[in-house]
């Protein structure tokens, strides 16, 4: 299973400007002067084993935001780095002994932050961070500098360093699942089962159709609560061609998709992730460079999956053409169509086949766009390549499932 780093990636430096300016050591920021909470959130568990890499001239937390590269570190030599800013998090030590002399270093300490803080940013802001540095035992200075906190529902998803690097992160999407949200349990689960779409959870212990037959009384809980698709997002890439760049995605949380019943289609593959996840079936988060949409494994395997696009959550096929209309109508799902159209609707079991077709043909469109080597994956760019290499990195498909079990935690939304 790839390891998720952004950090050890430095093995690809071969130049930085402290070496013509003759500094100690410089302040870095990996997202060009910004930090993601959700970023931090996300990847905090895997922060608590420091690390190195390939190339030897990385320490720290693979996945620190901010940090310090040192033109040249001699063998021996006792490092100590200090973080602080009150507002975000409390101060943060990384020290070690260089064991072997390096140029080009890279350290990163694990910052400590206000997880409390983060959790509840809503709006970028501005907030100083100072870092010090001692080698030695000498202090050989400080350095404070404005970063960008940005919202908790900023969701980075790819970055080009300045050194020209580009890295895929649409991995931080599947921090939006959150199948641990109490409101599952205690309310929707339970009003899902008074619909009678299905008297029970059973994951993956029954048939392939009881698979399908849940998915279906999700879709159906949420068209019955009037969920339907809003187009309100905020995305932003700035100039790919200009390094160093962040791509984020403006992502409501699971908590504020339920409430508003309003999803684009990130938010609305996020909020069926979250109960599929939660009942025992394995979501998917299915990317392209400008839309999202839902798989899921009909047998818990990886290589039997279907599709959903959930922008049709809360569409009328009844206003759709006739011929749309008589496809659906003819597709047999399960052992259960007819009683399924006769006690919960025609228009609203047609609609999630609908949604079902439309799924597999956005995969059936893209499928050999698709690369389980992509997922975390960089690729050092130019000004020209940097627009396909972008392109191919969007292509993802994100087992939420898998995530977990390298560590990545949803937001306590």
């Amino acid at each position: 299973m790839k390891r998720i780093s952004l950090l050890l990636i430095f093995m690809f430096i071969v130049s930085f400007s402290c070496q013509a300016e003759k500094k100690d050591w410089v302040y870095y920021s990996f997202f060009d002067q910004q930090i993601f909470p959700s970023y931090a959130w996300s990847t905090a568990q895997l922060a608590n084993d420091l690390s190195t890499n390939e190339a030897g001239n990385f320490y720290g937390d693979g996945n620190a935001q901010i940090g310090v590269i040192f033109p040249k570190l001699s063998k021996g030599s006792q490092v100590k780095i200090v973080v602080e800013s009150s507002e975000i998090l409390t101060t943060s030590t990384l020290e070690f002994e260089m064991a072997a002399t390096r140029e080009m270093f890279f350290a990163a300490p694990q910052l400590l932050y206000n997880w409390t803080a983060l959790n509840s940013w809503k709006q970028p802001k501005p907030v100083p961070i100072k870092i010090s540095v001692y080698i030695d035992g000498k202090f050989t200075g400080e350095e404070t500098k404005n970063i960008t906190v940005r919202s908790i529902n900023d969701c980075p998803f790819i970055a080009v360093t300045e050194f020209g690097t580009i890295i895929d992160m649409n991995y931080v999407y599947t921090a939006y699942v959150n199948e641990n949200h109490p409101i599952i349990s205690n309310k929707i689960l339970p009003e899902i089962m008074q619909q009678n779409v299905i008297s029970k959870v059973t994951g993956y212990m029954g048939s392939r159709d009881d698979v399908y037959k849940q998915v279906y009384a999700v879709w159906h809980y949420f068209n019955s609560k009037n969920f339907n698709y809003s187009s309100l997002s905020s995305y932003f890439k700035g100039d790919l061609g200009d390094f160093p760049n962040v791509s984020a995605q403006f992502v409501r949380t699971f908590e504020e998709v339920y409430n508003t019943r309003q999803a684009n289609c990130v938010e609305g593959t996020i909020l069926m992730a979250s109960i599929l996840m939660r009942m025992g079936i394995d979501p998917y988060l299915i990317t392209t460079p400008n839309h999202c949409y839902l798989g899921f494994s009909v047998d818990g395997s990886e290589q039997n999956l279907s599709y959903i696009e959930t922008t049709l959550l809360g569409e009328d096929l009844a206003k759709q053409d006739p011929k749309t209309q008589e496809l659906c109508a003819s597709v047999k799902l399960t052992d259960s169509d007819i009683f399924m159209r006769l006690s919960f609707g025609k228009n609203t079991y047609d609609n999630f086949i609908w949604a079902l077709l439309v799924g597999e043909q956005n995969w059936n469109d893209d499928e050999a766009r698709y690369s389980a080597d992509n997922e975390g994956a960089s690729f050092q760019v130019n000004e020209t390549s940097v627009f396909e290499k972008y392109e191919q990195l969007n292509y993802q498909k994100l087992s939420v499932k898998k995530y977990r079990k390298m560590g990545l935690l949803p937001l306590n939304h």
